[in-house]
């Protein structure tokens, strides 16, 4: 790899300091939608760590999305409720739960655990949304706006656990679990990479 290409992607992984989302607020309705989901879908510090809860349920078994559903919808609420009182520090607990997450999902049977899968999603459901919606209060930010957000985290997660289960019974096999668990220590390694530039920032 030559050396400039090495440093722009040194580059794209730094990221920057923490601010709160700026919302445009003189969008049509449409426009609002998607400026919701964008923040999650542009914003690799709330992407990764639900990507790593996809990974995870459905390593975790075939329905693991719809068992934790519940606890990860009600986290979410949560979230919404909770945002305008978190600091600034919120926006690294999604990388601290995703890293978590992904380590237990590439070194132990998630099965043992499974009482505190649901648990965990809701967590991240209500980190994420708490992060997303950080230094906003409780009017600042429309209806339409959270509700891109809230479907946007809800999507990510369901489109990656539902990858990983068509992978995992089109091809079943030790094999094609030992690639879900290479997956989750992939994505780990990131978060941890993203948790450590984000906190020396």
């Amino acid at each position: 790899m030559n050396r400039p290409l090495t440093l722009a992607t040194l580059g794209a992984l730094l990221p920057g300091a923490a601010f709160a989302h700026a919302f445009d607020t003189g969008r049509d309705a449409y426009g609002l939608f998607l400026e919701g989901t964008g923040v999650i879908l542009a914003t690799p510090a709330l992407l990764l760590p639900l990507a790593a809860l996809g990974v995870a349920l459905a390593l975790w078994k075939s329905e693991g999305m719809l068992a934790a559903w519940p606890a990860l919808l009600i986290g979410m609420l949560a979230g919404f409720a909770l945002a305008p009182l978190v600091p600034p520090t919120a926006a690294l607990v999604p990388l601290a739960f995703g890293l978590v997450i992904g380590v237990l999902s590439a070194l132990f049977p998630l099965e043992r655990i499974a009482p505190a899968i649901p648990i965990l999603a809701g967590l991240m459901g209500l980190a994420v949304i708490a992060a997303a919606l950080e230094g906003h209060g409780f009017g600042e930010i429309g209806v339409l706006i959270r509700a891109g957000i809230f479907f946007a985290a809800n999507a990510v997660v369901a489109v990656v656990a539902g990858a990983v289960r068509w992978i995992t019974e089109h091809w079943p096999g030790e094999v094609t679990r030992i690639g879900g668990r290479i997956a989750a220590s992939w994505l780990a390694a990131i978060l941890v990479l993203y948790l450590a530039f984000a906190m020396a920032a």
